[in-house]
């Protein structure tokens, strides 16, 4: 799940609660379960190394309730109340944030899950000049994703991500302008497979 991080900031807790919705997402997807819900308990439990230097029990369920709340106001997430007890809900998983964590959540999961089979996976864009802020936003959020840039808008990848790929385009403004190859041998792969820790 979540790896440990220091602070406890509200950017920090809601990406903290994003990333822990789009996991169990897609832990839904893979073992075909039902919708489901937590609890505010379990969800600061979760985070807890989001937490420590909030002292009591109260003030991590009002730190949290804060995050939450605007979550809600976005359309992300859904609180329902019954019996004196909240549970948390994912609202609506096309909403681009949930997209773009659920993207590098898949991504990851394929570097830490799947073999490699030898191929890379190439995506390439050319943007009008006119459009060059979102050419720029487009470079870097491949990065953040986890892709590897070859060359200035030439970006790879090494395992199979054309419905991926699809994701981006449907989020992100310039990312119309991408093309998605296949190649088997590349130049400078050696640089590659060390981006990627894959073994030679």
């Amino acid at each position: 799940m979540i790896k440990s991080r220091k602070g406890s900031n509200y950017g920090e807790l809601t990406k903290g609660i994003l990333e822990y919705f789009v996991e169990a997402d897609r832990d839904i997807y893979f073992k075909n379960l039902g919708r489901r819900g937590v609890g505010i308990l379990y969800l600061i439990d979760h985070l807890d190394h989001l937490l420590k230097s909030v002292k009591t029990l109260q003030q991590k369920k009002s730190k949290i309730n804060r995050v939450l709340q605007n979550l809600e106001k976005k359309d992300i997430l859904n609180l329902q109340e019954e019996n004196g007890k909240v549970t948390v809900y994912l609202k609506d998983k096309n909403h681009p944030k949930i997209v773009e964590y659920s993207i590098k959540s898949l991504l990851e999961f394929k570097r830490k899950e799947k073999k490699w089979n030898g191929k890379w996976f190439f995506v390439f864009f050319d943007v009008p000049e006119i459009q060059k802020n979102k050419r720029d936003y487009l470079r870097k959020f491949l990065i953040r994703l986890g892709f590897y840039q070859y060359q200035k808008s030439v970006y790879l990848f090494p395992y199979e991500c054309a419905k991926e790929v699809e994701l981006i385009k449907k989020i992100v403004e310039g990312a119309k302008y991408m093309k998605y190859i296949i190649a088997e041998k590349i130049e400078d792969e050696s640089t590659a497979k060390e981006y990627f820790k894959l073994q030679s």
